[in-house]
Formats: C-alpha cells, structure tokens, sequence
C-alpha cells in the first residue's frame, strides 16, 4: 500500500484528496501546517509528499529543500495555484518530483502518486518489449502480442495520460483513418484485455473515453 502525507491548510481540498486516494488503495495522512507534517514524518515513513506551497507557517517549497537536504527519497508533489514558467522551474529546482497546479484535477494526481510509487518502491512497471512482442505485467507475467497489438500500445506509450483518437490511432496502425472501422479497433482492445485478463490479475492501464479514443493511466516502458 502506498502511503501518502497530505500537507494542505484548505481542508476542504485537502480532505478531498484524501478521500480520493485512498478510494485508490492509497493509506493518507492529512497535516494542515508544516509542524503537523513535521509531527506526522517522526511517527512513520511515507512513499509520498503532496506538499502546497502556500501555507500558515512558511513556504511548502522551503520544506521541500528541507527534506532533500535530509537525504530523503520519498517521491515529493508540489501544490500551487501560481502557475507561471519560473514557479515551475523554481519548484523542480528544489528537487520536487511533480508540480501540478490547482485547481487540481484528481485523476492526474492519482496518475502521478502511483508513477512516483513505483520509482519510490523499486517496483517495475508494464513493459513492452518490441524484440519480443511481448507486454510484461509489473508482477513480471507475460502476454504476447500481435503486430497490430504492438502498433497500438506502442502509439499510446508514447502518448501517455493523453487521449489519442480512433483516426490517429488507426493511422499508427497502418490503416485509412477515412475507411477504417471504429469497431475493428475496439475488437482489438477487446481482444488484447481478455488476453492480459487471461495471465495475470493486474488490469490492464488502458482506459477508453467514450466518443474520443484511448488513453493510458500509467506509463508503459517500451523496450526496444
């Protein structure tokens, strides 16, 4: 399990966030100031810091500094409602891993704590090894895949969080976006789930947004 330490004074948003993380399997502490957060990191290790910047007593990216001086490898995200060019870079200069801005949309938090949770704990994601035409599960369970099933997790890797239509997707498989059937493609997707279902218990990081195409959830490593 994921354990994650919450830093925000607006307790609203930060109960929030809470609420939708550990719907997500994650284990969330909440601190309101620096000194509860201080509190909180004396009494147990964390996978993760989601840290505002803005708070009642100091700045959440002195915190950050404070914490990487500390030798600590925890995954840290930055919170801010300000977000122009120089806020960002100060903010992966201070050693932030992520730097979202409010306000905050969950679905791409959640995306960013589960990517930085894997990095944090040393645990390998999904891979797609081009050579072998073979995805690997993180649990290292493997699924063989046809041609067109590479083009596609291929196409998407290389997109990831981001929506790639049925015409740009069907382009990346070698097809007329003009002729090609949206159906064809949604026989495949059907077809590469049953076949992951069929190996391991760890679904699949392909989501489909109705009426637009399909995006992954989490990142997978193309092995070439």
């Amino acid at each position: 399990m994921i354990q994650v330490l919450v830093l925000d004074d607006e307790s609203e948003l930060r109960e929030e966030v809470a609420f939708y993380l550990r719907a997500r399997d994650c284990k969330v502490t909440e601190a309101g100031s620096i000194r509860e957060f201080r509190n909180a990191v004396v009494l147990q290790d964390y996978d993760i810091f989601i840290i505002d910047r803005k708070l009642p007593d100091g700045d959440g990216l002195d915190l950050v500094s404070d914490l990487r001086a500390q030798g600590v490898r925890s995954g840290i995200v930055v919170f801010s409602a300000r977000d122009a060019g120089n806020d960002r870079i100060e903010g992966y200069q201070r050693l932030a891993d992520h730097y979202v801005t409010k306000p905050v949309r969950l679905d791409e938090l959640s995306a960013v704590v589960e990517s930085l949770a894997w990095r944090v704990k040393g645990r390998p994601g999904w891979r797609l090894h081009h050579a072998e035409w073979t995805l690997y599960s993180p649990n290292g369970h493997s699924v063989k895949v046809t041609g067109q099933e590479l083009a596609f997790l291929t196409a998407l890797s290389q997109s990831v969080q981001k929506v790639l239509s049925r015409q740009k997707l069907a382009d990346r498989l070698g097809k007329d976006p003009s002729i090609y059937e949206p159906r064809n493609l949604d026989a495949l997707v059907l077809r590469l789930r049953k076949k992951v279902a069929e190996v391991t218990p760890e679904a699949l990081p392909l989501k489909t947004v109705h009426g637009s195409g399909y995006t992954l959830t989490q990142a997978i490593e193309l092995v070439l």
